[in-house]
């Protein structure tokens, strides 16, 4: 059985970061070494990797992120947390609410707090034919 998710907070504190356009807000809650896998691109290693990619998304005007949980659990020093999300994506005729699901692995830090160590997320959507 899954205890309590031990990391409740990171999903609003993302979002606020992310929605005001703090990349590094965001890449503040994973990792030095985290792994950012994420649709149509490398693998981002770093958190400075990790942080350019998100600058990525706010800069290309994704926003309004929201995440809703799914399942969470951890054991040890290791954590896990599946949830949806949805984001405002610009389109050539304005922009459309773009649903998808993401899955983020999390590390106990030395002092005790959680970072995430390694998030994916893809879109609902099909890909283009």
């Amino acid at each position: 059985m899954a205890r309590k998710q031990p990391f409740k907070n990171v999903d609003t504190e993302f979002a606020a970061a992310f929605n005001r356009g703090d990349a590094a807000g965001v890449a503040a809650l994973y990792t030095r070494d985290t792994l950012y896998l994420v649709p149509d691109a490398p693998m981002a290693k770093g958190r400075k990797a990790m942080q350019a990619a998100v600058q990525g998304g706010i800069a290309s005007g994704w926003r309004n992120i929201k995440f809703t949980s799914v399942q969470a659990g951890s054991a040890g020093d290791l954590a896990y947390h599946i949830g949806r999300l949805a984001v405002d994506v610009p389109t050539a005729t304005g922009k459309r609410r773009e649903k998808g699901k993401f899955i983020d692995i999390y590390k106990r830090q030395k002092d005790g707090s959680w970072k995430i160590h390694a998030t994916s997320y893809n879109s609902d959507k099909p890909p283009a034919k």
